[in-house]
């Protein structure tokens, strides 16, 4: 594992109980997602082609299973909602502080070439993001290889050859998905720099509002900050 994976994953040691529920949660889930659709055919194919059950005890049954499955699959998403925001949003704390620290450790050069709204930004919004992929990227990770491999499983014991064609596109939808994935990653690294610049801007003209209102710019500090926010759309 390279050192970045394990400086990334480091950050999970703390809640690794939370962490680990949460996963077994999204497993849980992804698993039911997929049983649903094995109910339904077995009611279609089983109970309902002729003859029909004498009594209602099957159907029962089934809908008792359903609702049991419908339960579990609520308990788990919240747990995944609720404790997985409550993790991110400890982690987040830890990352803030260590970025902070980090800050105040570096030397006048790079404060001198950086501006104090781009800096606050990366304490702010950057930090939000990450935080974000620590909540959401394992778990849609598992869910997503959970629910491609089982339904392939399922698919090649219904109709081998049909399977076969459905995940020959698979392919082509991952080759247009990363370019599409570039293209929105280097979006989203602009979209950032101009929020950063937006926030400098910000910084520099309330913390300068009393020579602002000295010589009476307000309206060049208008004017100017249009022309950043204009950037940003």
């Amino acid at each position: 594992m390279s050192p970045k994976l394990k400086k990334f994953f480091s950050y999970y040691r703390p809640y690794l109980r939370i962490f680990t529920l949460d996963m077994v949660c999204a497993l849980i889930a992804a698993g039911i997602n997929l049983a649903f659709p094995l109910v339904v055919r077995y009611i279609a194919t089983d109970l309902l082609q002729p003859p029909l059950p004498e009594t209602l005890k099957p159907f029962i049954m089934i809908a008792v299973v359903m609702v049991m499955m419908t339960i579990i699959e609520y308990f788990c998403n919240f747990y995944i909602t609720y404790y997985g925001h409550v993790m991110g949003a400890k982690m987040e704390y830890d990352l803030r502080n260590e970025l902070f620290s980090h800050l105040q450790k570096l030397s006048f050069n790079y404060y001198d070439n950086q501006k104090t709204g781009q800096v606050m930004s990366r304490l702010t919004n950057d930090l939000f993001e990450i935080t974000e992929l620590y909540h959401h990227g394992p778990e849609d990770l598992l869910i997503s290889v959970v629910k491609l491999s089982g339904s392939f499983i399922i698919l090649m014991g219904i109709n081998p050859k049909l399977t076969l064609i459905v995940f020959s596109f698979i392919p082509v939808m991952i080759y247009f998905a990363y370019h599409y994935n570039m293209k929105m990653r280097r979006a989203f690294q602009m979209n950032r720099a101009k929020i950063a610049e937006i926030n400098a801007g910000i910084e520099d003209s309330i913390s300068g509002v009393r020579v602002v209102k000295s010589f009476t710019n307000e309206h060049l500090e208008i004017d100017k900050f249009r022309r950043n926010n204009h950037r940003y759309v």
